[in-house]
């Protein structure tokens, strides 16, 4: 088992990554939110309804703390808008939750995402904590404070910086995730190995088969891998001012790609297209070398993620692109990598962008 401390002065937190107990979890739960006076437990009900480790956490946080009260939230990225965060926080209120009140979120990473959300606005602000029960979940979405909705015009347009109590991945919750979902998650550990670990992008050329069939040990290694990229980012830039912009490698076109496919794309098989993408242009631009491409493809597809960028970037895609948050003016912000394990940002104009997408690939 991994503990993995976010350093954030007085908001330090813990990622907690392995088999862990029922009895575990709740016992580390108890111990952070020990002076809350109410548990709100925030559920993907697709998770809710299926496994029964989500009813065994549930009632052995009732055991420990006051008040534990579960509500269920719309499966996936469907609970990601703003009227889903009312209809939160408006049973929130009706069940009198105050500001000691504290939100737990059981779910992937939408389900973290409206949870952290709905804590950094409901009453100005509330603690949370997060239990990822998908790979995607454990290596991105749940740990660095990032929380958010999305807007028709496209994906995590409003949301807040909010950074939870606690954060623990069991990876007992990974047994019943299909196959699919798994090898989405596995994106971002590519990401992370891209951007700052060459030795876990080695691990992964060496590999020839997708993630559900490695053992779980092995499993273990590179979700906190990740996670340990991810937490040096963080702790460095925490709100996005500088450095930690490398971790969106890949997202710029893949959320549009995302948005553009309506949500058909799971995230991280859009973040797999949109490395790619993103090599490719970094390729046009002198920026990242072609064979590391080619060597990013070979493990994308060894990880069954997709890899048919030209199928998905469409001129309506690109149109996502241009409400995305990292617009500046008439620019827009993109990661290359020029060698592995290492991440620059530069300006791309928005009209040199609609230019070379038409023949990147």
């Amino acid at each position: 088992m991994f503990t993995i401390p976010v350093p954030l002065g007085d908001r330090t937190y813990n990622v907690i990554i392995g088999d862990v107990s029922i009895d575990v979890t709740a016992d580390c739960l108890a111990k952070v939110l020990a002076r809350s006076t109410g548990v709100a437990v925030l559920v993907d009900e697709n998770l809710g309804r299926l496994n029964p480790r989500v009813g065994l956490l549930i009632a052995a946080l009732t055991k420990r703390l006051p008040r534990v009260e579960r509500f269920d939230l719309p499966a996936g990225e469907t609970c990601k808008t703003f009227a889903q965060l009312e209809r939160t926080c408006e049973w929130m209120a009706s069940q009198g939750f105050d500001r000691g009140a504290a939100i737990v979120a059981v779910g992937g990473g939408a389900t973290s995402d409206h949870a952290g959300f709905a804590a950094s606005v409901y009453l100005r602000g509330i603690q949370f904590a997060v239990i990822p029960t998908t790979l995607l979940a454990m290596v991105d979405a749940s740990v660095g404070g990032k929380t958010a909705v999305d807007l028709k015009a496209g994906k995590n347009l409003v949301g807040a910086f909010h950074q939870p109590r606690l954060v623990v991945a069991d990876l007992n919750f990974l047994d019943s995730l299909p196959a699919r979902e798994l090898a989405a998650g596995m994106a971002e550990v590519v990401k992370a190995a891209l951007i700052s670990d060459a030795p876990l992008f080695a691990m992964l050329e060496a590999q020839t088969t997708p993630a559900h069939e490695w053992p779980r040990e092995q499993l273990a290694d590179a979700i906190a891998s990740a996670v340990k990229v991810k937490v040096a980012v963080v702790s460095e830039d925490e709100r996005e001012g500088g450095r930690r912009a490398i971790l969106n490698f890949g997202h710029t076109l893949g959320h549009a790609m995302e948005a553009g496919s309506q949500y058909g794309l799971l995230h991280g098989e859009a973040v797999s297209l949109g490395m790619l993408a993103a090599l490719r242009l970094g390729e046009l631009r002198g920026k990242s070398p072609t064979d590391l491409r080619k060597r990013t493809e070979k493990v994308l597809n060894t990880l069954a993620l997709p890899t048919d960028v030209a199928k998905h970037l469409t001129a309506s895609v690109m149109k996502h692109v241009e409400v995305d948050k990292k617009r500046r003016s008439n620019d827009i912000r993109f990661v290359f990598v020029p060698f592995v394990g290492d991440a620059i940002l530069d300006d791309v104009p928005l009209a040199e962008l609609h230019a070379q997408a038409a023949g990147m690939f």
